[in-house]
């Protein structure tokens, strides 16, 4: 068997779609060769998602759940997941299936292959036409392409949840990010480190149960700030780079 692999779901209020993600994730456990356990992170729900958490964990031997007992945001809910995922992979996912979880082991796979970071991408020139709200998909497409340019690296897509980390890329990283955020300033943040990131061409499907928990105001300004933020590490990495009195940029280590 591989070596094992903790997938984290963060999610809130999501009751009404989690028998068909469950069901979805136990044909993975069971078909993907993989010692795979997930872990829920329930982030303050108030319908039936804990209670039926729960009962998931009560009845399968590979789901675990944590909770927050009030709404601290993704990021916070991610660092929760980390925190107590030891496997030396960690994925995570969305607790909506918009997209598909049997494609996991894929982004698995491109981690085994050398991959630190390895993410599924809305926005790949492969990917096909992505479904969802007309704003969200805008707001994702156009600061990924803003990050894009900044970082000056070939990744198309920043704000994706669906991903494989390398386990001591986690212990390394450390974002700031509650919200929504923490999703692109974690790819942001390990691509300046020197991750090496994998991309996954992947289709952005409609979601089918629940609605989005994405606030586009919160979004917009927490992109604004991370942005200016990613300016500010890049400038200091540069500085740092300069040769002393000779204003040049000293050759990356390596």
């Amino acid at each position: 068997m591989d070596a094992p692999v903790t997938v984290v779901v963060p999610c809130c209020n999501e009751a009404a779609g989690l028998p068909s993600l469950l069901g979805r994730l136990e044909a993975l456990h069971r078909d993907g060769g993989r010692d795979w356990q997930v872990l829920f992170v329930d982030d303050g729900s108030t319908d039936r998602t804990f209670a039926e958490l729960l009962r998931a964990a009560r009845e399968t031997r590979w789901v675990r759940v944590l909770r927050h007992p009030t709404n601290l945001g993704l990021g916070a809910a991610l660092r929760t997941g980390f925190a107590h995922a030891p496997s030396p992979v960690v994925c995570t996912i969305d607790s909506d299936c918009t997209y598909a979880p049997e494609r996991l082991p894929e982004l698995v796979e491109l981690v085994r292959r050398g991959a630190d970071i390895a993410t599924a991408s809305a926005w790949h020139p492969e990917s096909g036409v992505a479904e969802g709200g007309r704003v969200r998909l805008a707001l994702s497409r156009s600061v990924s392409g803003v990050y894009k340019l900044l970082i000056g690296q070939d990744v198309h897509t920043f704000t994706c949840l669906f991903r494989a980390y390398r386990r001591d890329v986690l212990d390394r990283i450390r974002f700031m990010s509650n919200g929504f955020a923490a999703v692109a300033e974690i790819m942001l943040r390990g691509m300046l480190a020197g991750c090496r990131v994998g991309e996954l061409p992947m289709r952005l499907e409609k979601r089918r149960f629940g609605r989005s928990k994405l606030k586009i105001g919160d979004a917009v300004v927490a992109h604004a700030g991370l942005l200016t933020l990613t300016a500010s590490l890049l400038l200091a990495n540069r500085t740092k780079r300069l040769l002393p009195g000779r204003g040049e940029l000293q050759p990356p280590a390596g």
